[in-house]
């Protein structure tokens, strides 16, 4: 039972790396602070952003308590989950991100900045809705307090985790960052691809 709740620690953790991966822009900032201040200063804006991350997971969570049976039932619901998968895939494949042409303030460095550009960030709120079906349909939606708490640390540990090594890898970012973003969302659309094929076998 205990080896099992841990589980949802490890998951947490990689469904939020997942996530967190693509180039946006709280990842921006945490660049952009790391390079013009320091890396601790950076990490300000992780906590702020690990903080809304928080509460995304947990609203998707609780949307999944109260629809979990009807995920599991429906294999309309598991096909469109495939279908968004796939969609997903190849917007992420055909993306690209320009950062030079994004400017971001750089006034402040702070845990509020970090929860507002996350928290303006819809596209994150989508992906843990997209990522609880998932987990849903996979049987691996977290049942009890103390894995829903372990799942939520897993969360917290992923996003600063990720975020950390883009603060730490700034200045090389900086001046390939058209390049990087590119790798990221290519790498995102075959894993998303991989697990919409794994999806369609299993139904």
């Amino acid at each position: 039972m205990v080896t099992n709740s841990i589980t949802y620690l490890f998951l947490g953790t990689l469904v939020c790396a997942i996530g967190a991966m693509p180039v946006g822009l709280v990842n921006l900032s945490v660049v952009d602070a790391s390079i013009k201040v320091n890396v601790r200063k950076s990490m300000k804006i992780a906590y702020g952003a690990a903080l809304i991350e928080i509460l995304f997971a947990l609203t998707a969570l609780l949307a999944g308590t109260f629809l979990k049976d009807f995920f599991n039932g429906n294999i309309w619901v598991k096909l469109i989950v495939v279908a968004v998968l796939m969609v997903s895939s190849t917007v992420f494949w055909l993306k690209k991100n320009d950062v030079k042409n994004k400017e971001i303030s750089s006034s402040s460095f702070g845990f509020l900045k970090g929860a507002f550009l996350n928290l303006i960030s819809i596209q994150v709120f989508l992906f843990w809705l997209i990522a609880v079906s998932y987990l849903s349909i996979r049987d691996l939606f977290p049942s009890t307090l103390i894995q829903t708490l372990l799942f939520v640390v897993g969360v917290w540990i992923g996003k600063l985790a990720v975020l950390r090594i883009y603060a730490l890898l700034g200045k090389k970012m900086a001046t390939h960052s058209h390049i990087l973003s590119q790798n990221i969302n290519r790498v995102i659309a075959l894993v998303l691809m991989v697990v919409a094929l794994v999806q369609l076998l299993q139904l």
